[in-house]
């Protein structure tokens, strides 16, 4: 079986990284990895694997659905613009976290 490469979502994984201000040996140490396959990943040269995204899922509370779709979200994206979405990313995020969990008493 081979994994094919999608180098948006390699993009999509290192945006994430910065956004978190971790460098690739801490990201290494978060996910349990080594910080070669970070590097080889994050230039395209490694495919994504669904065990991976899962990692970053888990350890950074993100379901993987919304990676594939930040990843998306880039595709075609010139590069200064793939910044503005990272941050838009970041701030809705942000947002959701800190918005009451129960709506029920708002009027």
């Amino acid at each position: 079986m081979s994994t094919t490469k999608r180098p948006m979502m390699n993009d999509a994984l290192r945006l994430l990284r910065l956004y978190l201000g971790l460098s690739q040996k801490e990201l290494a140490t978060e996910l349990e990895i080594s910080q070669s396959m970070v590097s080889e990943v994050e230039s395209g040269t490694k495919a994504v694997s669904m065990e991976l995204l899962e990692r970053y899922s888990t350890k950074f509370d993100v379901r993987m659905s919304q990676l594939l779709f930040f990843a998306e979200e880039l595709d075609g994206q010139p590069i200064p613009k793939r910044g503005k979405l990272i941050v838009a990313s970041g701030v809705l995020s942000l947002l959701e976290k800190l918005s009451p969990r129960d709506v029920s008493h708002a009027s």
